[in-house]
């Protein structure tokens, strides 16, 4: 066990949510002597906000159950002071800090209290507020945010008692897909998405994913409103008027779902470096450009792991920084080093997942890309509970880096992105997918799991067996469907020519060596080893449609 320093340390933590919290409990565990004060302007604390959309779904059905502990006890004031030895100060306001005399200036929001603390360390741990639209006020009936556990009561309650028919979400995030279920899913309230990006989840997915979860968006009833920028919100009768480019949208109520935006008013108000993306600056210790001030959580800026910075506002990081600004405190050397921002959400009954660059950000930093993409069995394919996965991985073709991963799928993508986050936390390349080891049995995994054929596909690509998006095939291509008469006959495709997989190979030399030709077939496994065999007969422009038919229209073709 590493010593303990500084046992008599004061310290200061402005925030009591998850990166605050985490670092003064951490702080105390070791430092049981040390007087570790926490404050915040809010009354409610510690609450898991990322539930809030599955209590307003009623999948949660109490407030109550994102303010306990695993074990049922409620995180308030009470359990942070007499369970965990901090001295709290909620509904408390930072008036200034003085960070040379090292002292901070506070007043309570209900008595009008003024207080002056002394410490030896200040903790910035402020988090991030929600990004209105510009000319909205904050107290219209019909339009806000949502962000706090006040905002969830208020929507339910208004579902409850029967004021919504109707109800526009603007912005695609985690949030706004999440609140387009809980208002569809259990309240039957017709939604409409409003997203000015040319595609839903577009920090997290590439077009060509983001088309699947449209695709289920768009069966389950939400109606999606794609590049269409809000530019005014107008107020008529028993509702709103959303002006979106020259699209007029009628509605009862709004939400506001663009994003959050650091908040470092204090950070910058005591001097401390700003960085270009609105966090506050930190080195890997978590120290801001003062050294007895450290920051964490989503007020920061991090560093991706291909060495940008970045703001990522996630709850699974903050906890992690929270805990080593705790050990830091008390002289231990962990550090934060940097992230790969895997995130999951759920979009109905589909789970969606990634990790790592997308491709339209790998352009936006100049790093060269290639891709592949399948369908998969989540388990073995003769298993009853097998759902269907759609994979697109992302890697660097000049160096064979491990770039990124998109998942959607009714199957668990979830590991999958988490062991191919690991390998970008650790610089991965392709031939360490096919040199990674995953559990096998029936019930869980097929034998070989999607990453490692995903990292073979990838590799086959570098050889000449290239995985083309079937929906940009060439005008004059032939596109060849090599799956069974039955799959074709039921699922059929537009001109397209037919030989099955398995009269294929002698019937290669058919076909010109010139011609263009696209492969299909359901999942793309026949497709993509039937355009080696092309290849190999001396082909020259032969690709094949990575995911296979199911890509293309998985609801209609779920038990192929």
């Amino acid at each position: 066990m590493s010593e303990t320093k500084n046992s008599g340390l004061k310290i200061v933590v402005v925030g009591a949510s998850a990166a605050g919290l985490r670092a003064a409990a951490r702080a105390k565990r070791l430092m049981p002597e040390s007087l570790i004060t926490v404050i915040d302007k809010g009354k409610i604390i510690s609450y898991g906000a990322c539930g809030l959309p599955y209590y307003l779904s009623g999948d949660i059905e109490s407030t109550r159950a994102l303010m306990e502990t695993s074990w049922g006890t409620l995180r308030n004031t009470e359990f942070f002071e007499k369970v965990k030895g901090l001295d709290m100060r909620i509904q408390t306001t930072v008036t200034s800090v003085d960070i040379e005399n090292k002292s901070i200036s506070l007043i309570n929001k209900i008595t009008g209290n003024e207080e002056n603390l002394q410490f030896d360390k200040l903790v910035l741990a402020t988090g991030a507020t929600p990004i209105m639209l510009s000319g909205i006020s904050a107290d219209h009936q019909r339009i806000s945010t949502f962000k706090t556990v006040e905002d969830a009561v208020k929507w339910r309650k208004k579902l409850e008692t029967g004021q919504i028919e109707r109800i526009a979400i603007i912005g695609s995030g985690f949030i706004g897909i999440e609140l387009a279920e809980a208002f569809t899913s259990m309240w039957d309230v017709k939604v409409d998405l409003i997203e000015e990006k040319n595609r839903i989840l577009p920090q997290m997915l590439d077009a060509d994913m983001s088309f699947l979860i449209e695709k289920h968006l768009k069966k389950q009833g939400v109606q999606l409103h794609k590049n269409c920028s809000v530019t005014a919100i107008n107020d008529i009768p028993d509702g709103l008027e959303i002006v979106a480019n020259n699209k007029t949208i009628k509605t009862g109520y709004a939400i506001v779902a663009i994003g959050v935006r650091p908040q470092v008013e204090l950070a910058r108000q005591m001097g401390l470096k700003i960085g270009k993306c609105g966090g506050i600056t930190v080195d890997r210790n978590l120290t801001t450009s003062h050294p007895d001030v450290y920051a964490a959580g989503d007020c920061i800026e991090v560093e991706y792991f291909h060495g940008k910075k970045v703001v990522i506002p996630l709850g699974s990081l903050a906890n992690k920084q929270g805990r080593a600004v705790g050990d830091q405190l008390t002289g231990r050397k962990t550090e934060f080093k940097k992230v790969v921002g895997s995130a999951c959400v759920k979009v109905f009954d589909y789970n969606v997942a990634s990790t790592g660059l997308t491709e339209t950000m790998a352009a936006q930093y100049g790093i060269p890309t290639r891709s592949v993409r399948g369908t998969f069995n989540d388990l073995a394919h003769y298993y009853p509970e097998d759902k269907n996965i759609f994979l697109k991985l992302i890697y660097n073709p000049d160096t064979r880096q491990i770039l990124g991963l998109q998942a959607a799928g009714e199957g668990d993508v979830v590991k999958r992105v988490d062991v191919l986050g690991n390998l970008l936390m650790n610089e991965g390349y392709l031939e360490d997918l096919l040199d990674s080891e995953f559990a096998y049995s029936p019930p869980y995994a097929s034998a070989l799991d999607p990453l490692y054929m995903l990292g073979a596909a990838a590799l086959n690509q570098e050889e000449g067996i290239v995985s083309a998006n079937y929906a940009e095939s060439p005008d004059n291509a032939l596109v060849l469907d090599v799956r069974t008469p039955d799959e074709a006959k039921n699922y059929p495709l537009e001109n397209t020519m037919h030989i099955p997989y398995e009269k294929l190979r002698k019937r290669v030399n058919e076909l010109a060596k010139n011609e263009a030709i696209r492969i299909i077939c359901s999942r793309g496994t026949r497709s993509a080893e039937a355009t080696r065999w092309f290849v190999e007969a001396g082909h020259k422009n032969v690709a094949y449609a990575g995911g296979g038919w199911f890509m293309l229209n998985k609801e209609s073709g779920s038990q192929l």
